[in-house]
Order: C-alpha cells, then structure tokens, then sequence
C-alpha cells in the first residue's frame, strides 16, 4: 500500500510541474456540493479513531485507472493517473456538455492543495449519511418507546440454525428481496413475506398458535407469524442506549450511543465491507435488529466445506449475519500483517462478503468491548452483550 501511494504520488507531481490554466474553461453546471465535516445536526463525541477513514466523501476509482484532469473535459491536460481502487476526496459533482465529473482535491509532495476534475463513468461516489443514520435511531427509538406504551410487547425474530457446510440454503424471495433462508415466514392478506431474523417487532395479538405483529422495516401491517418463531431474549428496553448503523449503499457504519442527558451521539465511525448473493452468501438484510451474542473467534469454510480461516470479534445480529474483523485464511496467517492491509484497503468500496459486515480489526475490538462492557467469560468463545446493542441496516 505505501509502495502504491509513493508511485502514485510521484506522477502526481510531475504532472503538477506542468499544470498550467487551461485556454478556454469549460462551462460547468454544479450537480452537488459535499462537505467533508459532520453535520451539525449530529452530536459528535468520538470514543475511538482507530479507523477513521481519510474523508468523509469522496470517490474511488473503478477502472484499471482514471486521471485526474485541470478541468471537466477529456481535452482538458492530466494531471495525475490513479490505479484502480485509489479514494480520492470529492468537493463537488458538475454537469459539463452533457457529462458528469466530480471535483476532487489533491496534495502535492509539499502538501499544497491541488484541484482536478475526474470523470463520473470512472469512479464510484462514496459518502457518509451521519442524518440518515442519527434519523434512523430515533425512529428505532420512537417505535419502541410508543409500542411499549400502547402495552404492546416487544420481541425479536429467533429462527437461526447454524449451517457452517452451507448446505442447503433457501434461495426464495419476497417481492421485496428478502431470502428465505434463516428468516421468518410471514403471511399478509395472503401474501408471503420474509422476516430477518433478529428483527424487532411488537405483538399485536395472539391468536392460537399464531402471532399479529408489527416491524418497523415492513409497511404491512400486522403481519401473521407462528408465535414460536418469537423470543423475549434479549429482553428488549424501549430506552436503549447503543446503535450500530450500516449504510449498504456507502459500505460504511456509524456507532451511536445515548449519553447521560438522553441525547444520541455518534461515537465512532469506519468504513466496512457488506455482503452479496452467491454460491456461498447472501446480500447482508435491511432492518432493525437486535444482537443476540457474539464470538471471539468465528470460522468460515470454502466452497470444498473445508476450515478456511478465521475472523475475530464476531457480533452476530441476523441470522448468521455477523458484524467482524477482517477474514484471514489459514495459508494467509503466516504474513498476517500484509493480507490485514491488502483486505482492508478494499473497505467501503463494494460488497463482496457472504452477509457479514466487515471491519479492521482495531474497530472490531472497540465495538466487541463497548456490546460486552468488558464483562466476559475467558473460558468461552461465546458472549453475551452488556445490554441492549440494536443494529441498523439501511
């Protein structure tokens, strides 16, 4: 990795030796404007920075490489080529004859500020929601507070089986993309719906072996489950205090918690990685959870249904969805080190794990002792959170 940025730095400033105005300027429409700085809206009260990314918002590059231009034009003179995967910090989006273009900011050696152009066919935007996250909370918040005052109870989905071979998944989908498979089977006038587990939800009614519930990630309301597949475990306290929020489409996440004076903060946030359908996964599931436990150490299998590796500090929260360190295979451990850079280089660019959510290992282990409070049983893998720890999938 610093290899790659000394490489890349050095044609930067060659290039920038040679920058000149351009003759002509090009004609530009601004599209979006991007703020590398929280929202005010957002109390802000970091406990760890171990991960914190380099911008707030910012592109990265999709190609095999992409240059950096003077101006929003293909004519316009290069002024650095980046390789493929390169986050670069964004200003502003612009619209010039008919093509978009993000404009970015560089640093030369001396760490002089300089401005470019790179085209949007190239790269793709990144961006950290903290609104949209902060939102969520409360909305999670609000649910259940006024659930529990309507004297409505509170549970959980609980219909996870381990299934380490990953043998036999269910691949069938609701309307709106939800799997079967280690989900709850929910029925709406008729209709088949699916359930993540761990979701939170309120019961309307009990009927026989039957429950009327409501979620707040699902419109219809209420929904037909068999009571069986609900749990009062984690007991769920409408005044929680912790929130892990996951934006899928920016791979990255938010660590919210309730201070002293009631308000939400956001303690932490990081880049990750989320996960996508195929032969071994699935894409991570939307809603609101609860998590259920947690391991020191979580093992994967390969496609042959052999050990393949090994992540650390696994927070589980839907099905067996775990939020995690950085995998690293078996062959790959005796340089460690090198693959944890080479994986981590990849966070908050595209999904690309099984459901999993993935971290850098130095965040992973904050987030595991913040849902544990340090309380642990050392002769366990497994662990139970401290409290109430929800999680956001948005």
């Amino acid at each position: 990795m610093k290899r790659r940025k000394l490489i890349s730095l050095g044609i930067m400033v060659f290039g920038i030796a040679f920058l000149s105005q351009p003759l002509l300027a090009v004609t530009k429409t601004l599209k979006a404007k991007y703020e590398n700085v929280v929202p005010m809206s957002v109390r802000v009260n970091i406990m760890n920075n171990e991960a914190e990314p380099e911008f707030l918002n910012y592109v990265f590059i999709k190609s095999v490489d992409a240059p950096v231009r003077e101006d929003a034009s293909v004519n316009s003179r290069e002024i650095v080529r980046f390789p493929f995967n390169t986050k670069i910090k964004v200003l502003e989006k612009v619209e010039a004859g008919g093509n978009e273009w993000y404009k970015v900011e560089l640093k030369d050696s001396k760490g002089t500020r300089v401005e470019g152009y790179i085209s949007a066919l190239l790269v793709n935007l990144r961006r950290f929601r903290f609104e949209e996250m902060n939102n969520r909370v409360k909305k999670l918040e609000n649910f259940l507070t006024s659930e529990a005052a309507k004297g409505k109870e509170l549970v959980s989905v609980n219909t996870y089986v381990p299934n380490p071979a990953n043998q036999n998944m269910n691949r069938a989908k609701d309307k709106y993309g939800v799997s079967a498979d280690q989900n709850a089977r929910a029925s709406y006038n008729g209709e088949t719906l699916y359930i993540p587990d761990r979701s939170l939800m309120s019961v309307d009614s009990v009927k026989g072996n039957e429950a009327y519930v409501n979620t707040l990630s699902i419109q219809e309301k209420p929904l037909k489950v068999n009571k069986s597949v609900l749990t009062k475990h984690p007991a769920i306290n409408p005044n929680f205090r912790k929130v892990i929020a996951i934006d899928l489409a920016n791979e990255n996440q938010g660590i919210f918690q309730k201070n002293a004076e009631g308000k939400w903060e956001l303690i932490s946030y990081t880049l990750n990685k989320t996960g996508m359908e195929s032969t071994l996964g699935f894409e991570t599931p939307t809603g609101y959870f609860i998590v259920p436990t947690l391991k020191y150490e979580m093992g994967y299998r390969d496609e042959q249904n052999k050990a393949a590796g090994m992540a650390k500090y696994a927070i589980r929260f839907s099905g067996g969805g775990y939020i995690h360190g950085t995998p690293i295979n078996f062959e790959e451990d005796v340089n460690r080190d090198f693959f944890l850079r080479e994986k981590d280089g990849t966070l908050g660019t595209v999904e690309g794990t099984r459901k999993c959510i993935r971290n850098m290992e130095s965040h992973i282990k904050f987030l595991f002792d913040w849902v544990t409070n340090g309380k642990v049983n050392r002769k366990s893998n497994f662990q139970s959170p401290d409290e109430n720890v929800m999680v956001i999938v948005f």
